[in-house]
């Protein structure tokens, strides 16, 4: 099925950019990475405190401001500022083509391949690129629900979290919690995307063992470089989107291949982590901080209408619809992943102009969030020196005091036990001698006994009778 191209895609004209994506060693490089781990925490308390002040003061009073505001000023200023933004300066350049989502439409999905654990991250930067970034909602692991600060706000701004049935995880119907956090961002006239991989799971070679079996025992094609996808959270997607009277016409899906520059087809063995032994050139979670990013970031969208996807019908055979139609798309991504590990890029199938691109540094953004947060510290700071200065009075007065107590007290206890250890020595020795003198005094200091006739101390002879 050819993608169409129609009024809801985006498009761009944007300069070629390159830069060097050296990481950053020695002690300024980890001065750097430190520094910008601390921005990061600050940028993202300063969004939590805004989307706080949304929620407590603008919800209660218009839910579709609110959920505007929320995507306007806390996740598209939090993603311009960390994503595009000084704190990661040498953002990575992406090498688009096809369609891209329109910021002013209301419902879309974003379906990828799940490669890295940094897919998130650029994809959000493709966003970020035509202004749709602050629509943006992430299907998240409920690892990171509890996550201080990074979970708390994601689930302040719509973010959806699936436990995947693992140990530690809610007990929860995954499927209803898409269905429900999709329905909960599609009311109002506010445009919502949600980003979410079919895969469930970065490849390696265990989860591509399971998925091949799993394929096999489903009659679904298998993939030399990917993992059978799963139709199930798609499907909740569109359900979500359906029960806030979303026409499947106006549901737009985009599809999504992405790969990086220095990818050879490796698949990682899972106790390797996030780092390989071949395609060592690729990008992962530290390496961000460290400003590694790579060369470049191939990425080629198609956009459907969720009505091509189920044949205008939701309700009836849904998930076998979908199913279908992501297999279909997941072997044309498979063939650009296997032409992309061999000549470093996708074939020439894939419509639209390709661009490399990189995103210029939002100042504002990073400025805003920055200035709140430097803010609030200063406040407090403030606050707690005030706070000091009225105790300091009473603190002085506490301290004298326990000083004063401490010159009279000690010594007149010192005094006392002084006074006392001889005292009660004696009355130990008095004690001891009396002991003593009971226990050998005289037969003749004893009390008479009425046995004996007389006070001596030989009992009285009776002769016995004659």
């Amino acid at each position: 099925m050819a993608p169409r191209r129609d009024s809801h895609v985006t498009e761009w004209v944007a300069r070629p950019a390159l830069g060097s994506r050296d990481g950053e060693l020695g002690l300024l490089g980890v001065a750097r990475v430190a520094l910008r781990i601390v921005l990061v925490l600050g940028a993202t308390a300063s969004a939590l405190v805004a989307a706080l002040v949304i929620r407590c003061f603008v919800f209660p009073v218009d839910k579709v401001v609110g959920r505007a505001w929320l995507d306007r000023y806390v996740v598209a200023y939090w993603a311009d500022a960390v994503i595009g933004g000084p704190i990661l300066p040498r953002g990575p350049a992406l090498k688009l083509s096809g369609e891209l989502p329109a910021p002013d439409r209301r419902a879309g999905i974003l379906i990828a391949n799940h490669q890295l654990d940094t897919d998130w991250f650029y994809l959000w930067d493709v966003c970020r690129v035509v202004g749709a970034h602050g629509a943006l909602k992430i299907v998240l692991l409920d690892d990171m629900r509890t996550v201080p600060l990074v979970g708390w706000i994601a689930r302040l701004v719509g973010f959806i979290f699936v436990s995947r049935r693992k140990r530690n995880a809610r007990p929860q119907d995954d499927v209803a919690e898409i269905q429900r956090g999709v329905a909960e961002v599609a009311g109002g006239e506010a445009p919502s995307l949600i980003l979410l991989f079919p895969e469930g799971t970065t490849v390696n070679e265990d989860a591509k063992r399971k998925s091949d079996v799993y394929a096999s025992s489903q009659e679904r094609p298998a993939h030399e470089l990917l993992l059978a996808p799963r139709a199930k959270g798609f499907v909740a997607a569109c359900r979500g989107y359906v029960s806030k009277s979303v026409a499947l016409e106006d549901i737009i899906v985009y599809d999504a291949t992405m790969c990086y520059s220095g990818y050879r087809g490796e698949v990682p063995a899972w106790d390797l982590g996030f780092e390989r032994n071949d395609d060592t050139e690729l990008p992962n979670a530290v390496k961000l901080f460290k400003g590694a990013h790579g060369d470049h970031v191939r990425v080629h969208v198609s956009a459907y209408r969720a009505s091509e996807v189920f044949d205008g019908d939701l309700r009836t055979n849904g998930e076998q619809k979908a199913t279908q139609w992501l297999d279909r798309r997941w072997v044309e991504k498979d063939k650009r992943m296997k032409a992309f590990a061999q000549t470093g890029d996708f074939e020439s199938m894939d419509v639209g102009e390709t661009v490399l691109l990189k995103q210029p540094a939002m100042l504002l953004p990073f400025a805003v969030l920055t200035a709140g947060w430097l803010g609030s510290l200063a406040c407090a700071a403030f606050v707690a020196f005030l706070a000091f200065l009225c105790l300091l009075p009473i603190l002085l007065f506490t301290a004298f005091s326990a000083f004063a107590c401490a010159l009279i007290v000690v010594p007149c206890v010192g005094l006392g036990l002084c006074a006392l250890g001889p005292l009660l020595g004696g009355v130990h020795a008095v004690k001891r001698l009396y002991e003593h003198d009971k226990s050998v005094a005289s037969p003749l200091l004893r009390r008479p006994s009425n046995n004996f006739e007389d006070d001596g101390d030989e009992p009285v002879v009776v002769a016995p009778p004659e």
